[in-house]
C-alpha cells in the first residue's frame, strides 16, 4: 500500500463524518416577538436565516460533540480504542478553560489509546484541525486514526436583548474520522491565516484581561462589530479559495463543491460573484441552522456526505472566517 504522494507525504483522506443538532428549531418568529425593531422579514433579509437549532439545558458541548462523533466513528468503522488523536475545536467549552472538552469526550468514548487537547481558532477550527490531523500523520508513530471534532453552543454566549447579534447563531457538532490514504482521495492543500489587527471585533468576555470583579458579575457575552467582520469576510472568502485554486492549477470547472463558513448568505453570495461561481457551488444550510461557528462547515460535510451528494474523486475547496481574526481553508479530494 502506497500511502505517500510524489513528494514523500502521506496522503490523508476522510472516512467517515457525523453531526449532531439539537431537537429545538427556534424561527425567526418566535424571535423577534422578543425583540425589537425585529421581524423574520428583517432577519432573513440581513442574513438568509430562518431558523437555528438551540441547546436544551441538558445538552453540553461535550455532549453534542460525543454524538457527533459516535456517528463518524461509526460511519468509518473505527473503534474508539483506535484511535490516535481527538482534536477539537470550540469557543464554547465545557469549561473554562480546562480540563479540555475533549478530554471529557475521550472519557465518554472510552478512547483510552488516544492523545486529545482543544484548540481556538473561532470559525475556523475545523479548518485548522484538518491540517494539524494531516500533520501528524507525517510522523510514522502516528498511523492511528484520527478524530476531529467540533463543538459550539452559541446560545449560551449571545445577548439575547441584542438583535444584531443573537439571531445569527445555533448550536450545533460535527466530527470526522481521518485516516492514511492509498488513492487520490486525500487533504492535498490547506490555507491557515490571520489577522490580529481584528482582534477586537468580535470576543467573547471573560478570562484574566476581564478585572475580577467584573468577571464574577457578569456572564461571558459576546460582542461583535458586524460592519468591520462582513467587510473582512467578503474580501478573504474568495481569496483564499482563490489561492487554492492558483497554487493547484485549478480553474472553477475543476471544483465540484465549495463548503463555506454557513455565516451570512450575504457574505457566500458576495464571494460566488467574485469569483464567478453560481450559487449552487456553493453548498448553504445556514437559512436552516444558521451559524454554528467552527461546527458550520462540518456539520455541512455531513450533511452532503449522507446525502449523497459527495463522490469520490469530486474537488472540493473549505473555506471558513472566524474571530482572531483567523480565516483559511481546505482543498480536498473526496
Amino acid at each position: 500500500m502506497n500511502i505517500s504522494n510524489s513528494s514523500g507525504q502521506v496522503r490523508v483522506k476522510i472516512i467517515g463524518t457525523g453531526s449532531y443538532l439539537p431537537e429545538r428549531i427556534v424561527h425567526n418568529e418566535e424571535l423577534a416577538k422578543q425583540l425589537p425593531n425585529t421581524s423574520d422579514e428583517w432577519i432573513f433579509s440581513h442574513t438568509g436565516i430562518s431558523t437555528r437549532h438551540l441547546a436544551s439545558s441538558d445538552d453540553s458541548p461535550s455532549g453534542m460533540g460525543i454524538e457527533a462523533a459516535k456517528k463518524a466513528l461509526d460511519m468509518a468503522g473505527v473503534a474508539p480504542e483506535d484511535l490516535g488523536f481527538i482534536l477539537l475545536s470550540s469557543t464554547t467549552t465545557d469549561f473554562a478553560p480546562i480540563p479540555p472538552t475533549s478530554c471529557v469526550i475521550q472519557r465518554a468514548l472510552k478512547a483510552k489509546n488516544s492523545a486529545a487537547f482543544d484548540i481556538t481558532a473561532a470559525c475556523c477550527g475545523f479548518v485548522y484541525n484538518l491540517e494539524i490531523a494531516r500533520s501528524f500523520f507525517q510522523s510514522p508513530h502516528n498511523r492511528r486514526p484520527i478524530l476531529v471534532i467540533a463543538t459550539e453552543m452559541m446560545s449560551r454566549m449571545v445577548d439575547w436583548t441584542d438583535h444584531k447579534t443573537c439571531v445569527l447563531f445555533g448550536d450545533g457538532a460535527a466530527a470526522a474520522v481521518l485516516v492514511p490514504s492509498d488513492s487520490e482521495s486525500c487533504i492535498v492543500d490547506t490555507i491557515m491565516k490571520a489577522d490580529g489587527t481584528g482582534t477586537d471585533y468580535l470576543r467573547i468576555t471573560g478570562g484574566c484581561e476581564t478585572p475580577t470583579s467584573h468577571f464574577d458579575n457578569s456572564p461571558h457575552i459576546l460582542y461583535m462589530e458586524g460592519k468591520k467582520v462582513f467587510t473582512f469576510a467578503i474580501k478573504v472568502l474568495p481569496a483564499v479559495i482563490n489561492s487554492l485554486m492558483e497554487r493547484n492549477n485549478l480553474t472553477t470547472d475543476d471544483i465540484t463543491h465549495i463548503i463555506p463558513h454557513q455565516a451570512n448568505y450575504r457574505i457566500i453570495h458576495s464571494a460566488a460573484t467574485r469569483l464567478g461561481f453560481t450559487d449552487d457551488r456553493f453548498f448553504l444550510n445556514v437559512s436552516r441552522v444558521a451559524n454554528t461557528a467552527s461546527a458550520s462547515i462540518p456539520i455541512a460535510m455531513d450533511e452532503m456526505n449522507r446525502a449523497g451528494m459527495l463522490k469520490r474523486g469530486d474537488k472540493i475547496i473549505t473555506a471558513g472566517f472566524g474571530a482572531g481574526l483567523t480565516y483559511g481553508g481546505n482543498l480536498i479530494i473526496w
